[in-house]
């Protein structure tokens, strides 16, 4: 009788375990959906719009207004930064990465400073 409860268990784990990845199968076999790249790592480029900046590094931690144009400033490294320092005695060289860029009159990128992460 003792054996009935363990039979019971192994198959429905068997059939769990089976039936696993015929749903990941399924789930994956959707018709060739376009994959979004992810290009925030890479720099500007001089005549980007602001729509492109916009869409390729989202929103800018500072929006200022100089003589050169409209500057947009990124913290490019700052969830990393924030986090190795939050670390107790953890002491770094680590700087923080800026991305700027000057936009001018008819909207696109003039110039650009965009830090590039340490070896």
């Amino acid at each position: 009788m003792k054996t009935v409860p363990l039979y019971i268990m192994a198959v429905t784990l068997l059939m769990s375990c089976a039936s696993s990845p015929k749903q990941t199968a399924n789930s994956n076999s959707q018709p060739h959906a376009a994959k979004k790249i992810d290009e925030s790592d890479k720099p500007p480029f001089i005549g980007m719009t602001r729509e492109q900046a916009l869409a390729r590094y989202g929103e800018p931690a500072r929006r200022t207004v100089t003589p050169d144009g409209e500057m947009w400033t990124y913290n490019l490294n700052m969830g990393e930064f924030v986090g190795k320092h939050m670390i107790p005695f953890f002491f770094s060289t680590q700087e923080l990465r800026l991305g700027i860029l000057t936009f001018g009159p008819n909207g696109r990128v003039t110039q650009f400073r965009w830090d590039q992460p340490n070896p």
